[in-house]
């Protein structure tokens, strides 16, 4: 019995550039950089800014200040 299947040519293709793969690598590593950074600081300003209706940073600072005293 023969086989009706016929296997197509295999076509060489040409590597993918290294340099391009790298810069690649490093822009999305610095963009999620950027995010973490971004969301660190919005944290931060949340945790400072919260329970202060004054708008001022004294207060929350102090809160920060007892928060960080309570982990330790």
């Amino acid at each position: 019995m023969a086989e009706d299947y016929v296997r197509p040519p295999i076509v060489a293709l040409e590597a993918p550039s290294q340099r391009a793969a790298i810069w690649r690598f490093r822009i999305v590593m610095g963009l999620l950089l950027t995010l973490l950074v971004a969301l660190i600081a919005w944290v931060a300003h949340i945790i400072i800014t919260s329970g202060n209706d004054t708008g001022g940073t004294v207060g929350g600072a102090y809160q920060v200040h007892v928060f960080v005293t309570w982990l330790r």
